[in-house]
């Protein structure tokens, strides 16, 4: 095992990512009984709180059951399951993009047929929220993110949304982009050009024209993913 944490991520997730990752390649199979909380901390470096935290998300997944005085066992190997997005690299970074290819044109077609009033009202808000920002990398991912995840909710699919939670601000390129690739400059024609992007996007779904919107966001990540190709050498 590992013996102390990064602190990139909660304590308490890496831990449950930890003790997750030993249980699906079997050092911890059904029935066994995982570390007390008192090696547990003393191997990662934690306190008490962390640990009892991590233990009790692994419970609440069902693959850990405590007793009482007795510690925590394994109850099942872990089904495979996506893992949160966390880049390392640019290749890794047009990965994402390739993906969200796959799917959220037609998530953005989708919410132009689907959505509601209420939809509307969300998704101006976040609309104006990003555009209300200063053309910054660092202030324009959590808007653009949200932008993006209020198109996926008005879809009124519960996968779909569930989907965008999940990813998170990591699939927004820019979210990691200066800290994998520090010389790339600031393009601010770029961002300028997103807002456009993203403007079209949203009055094809306020319009209730699915294929305009299909066609808008594929376009919108067509151009990011050209665009951070230049950088896959640096």
């Amino acid at each position: 095992m590992a013996s102390i944490l990064q602190r990139r991520q909660s304590l308490s997730s890496q831990l449950v990512a930890e003790l997750r990752a030993l249980i699906d390649k079997g050092t911890f199979k059904p029935g066994d009984k995982i570390p007390s909380e008192n090696e547990l901390m003393t191997r990662y470096s934690v306190s008490r709180t962390v640990v009892r935290e991590a233990i009790s998300g692994l419970r609440a997944d069902g693959l850990l059951e405590t007793r009482q005085g007795v510690g925590a066992f394994v109850t099942r190997r872990p089904k495979k399951r996506l893992d949160p997005f966390d880049p390392q690299d640019m290749q890794a970074v047009l990965h994402i993009i390739e993906f969200r290819l796959a799917f959220e044109p037609e998530v953005a077609g989708i919410a132009a047929k689907r959505r509601t009033k209420a939809d509307l009202n969300d998704l101006k808000a976040k609309f104006d929220d990003l555009h209300s920002k200063s053309l910054d990398a660092n202030s324009f991912v959590k808007p653009d993110y949200e932008f993006h995840l209020a198109i996926a909710k008005a879809a009124h699919n519960p996968y779909l949304i569930q989907l965008g939670e999940h990813l998170g601000p990591q699939i927004i390129p820019h979210s990691i982009i200066h800290v994998l690739a520090p010389e790339i400059p600031e393009d601010m024609s770029f961002l300028k050009r997103v807002r456009g992007e993203h403007e079209d996007i949203y009055r094809a779904i306020v319009d209730q024209k699915p294929q305009a919107a299909r066609k808008a966001m594929k376009s919108h990540l067509k151009n990011s993913l050209a665009l951070y190709s230049q950088y896959l050498d640096l």
